[in-house]
């Protein structure tokens, strides 16, 4: 009995040695395919020294900015000015939404998916965010925005009409990551507010200067 129980012993210890050797080796094996999956962008990628053109609009041509997805905004220019289309009594603060033209304005880049296999592998099968830019000429330049790629840090896009995937820095993306209300221009009534209060605090604090000597 003593011998068949260290047989047994001996049988569960050796089938936990291999259990746990299975376990280690699934681990190795899951990270190596997520460790492959972020990298796929990289090896079929096409890179070359100098840069391939995303979009070859001017900023000064657009005249509507919109997103849809996890974001809403909606943006037109009208005399020269941008208002938010959706509420237009709503002062905007007009360096930002030019900073949103022009990062997408011109956009050019070293990354470039000729031939994606499966657009799910990049979040554009469903795009998280899709970005409108319309021209003074009637045409409309559409962006997809996909997942970030883990590695590069990048985004994967896609444009309406064009079966590249670029990868883009992802500032060009999360620039677009606000609400219409983050877009409002400071007024200088806003500012004024403060400024008595800073005023009168800093008299207090001020000493006479006549008979200090």
């Amino acid at each position: 009995n003593l011998c068949l129980d260290g047989k047994e012993e001996a049988l569960m210890k050796k089938k936990k040695i291999q259990l746990l050797v299975l376990v280690i080796l699934c681990l190795l094996c899951v990270g190596a395919y997520v460790l492959v999956k972020n990298m796929d962008f990289a090896q079929e990628e096409t890179l070359s020294a100098q840069q391939v053109t995303v979009t070859d609009f001017a900023s000064g041509d657009v005249t509507a900015l919109s997103v849809t997805g996890d974001h809403i905004l909606n943006f037109v220019k009208e005399e020269e000015k941008w208002v938010n289309a959706d509420d237009r009594e709503m002062t905007l603060d007009q360096n930002q939404i030019s900073s949103l033209v022009n990062n997408i304005a011109g956009l050019a880049t070293e990354s470039v998916v000729e031939e994606p296999e499966n657009l799910s592998e990049y979040g554009l099968d469903n795009p998280v965010r899709t970005i409108k830019a319309e021209m003074k000429n009637g045409s409309s330049v559409i962006i997809y925005v996909g997942n970030q790629n883990d590695l590069t840090g990048d985004y994967y896009i896609r444009l309406e009409g064009d079966d590249h995937l670029y990868g883009i820095s992802s500032y060009v993306v999360t620039a677009f990551d606000k609400d219409p209300e983050e877009f409002i221009e400071e007024t200088t009534e806003e500012t004024a507010e403060v400024m008595p209060e800073e005023t009168a605090e800093e008299s207090l604090t001020e000493e006479p200067s006549e008979g200090a000597d």
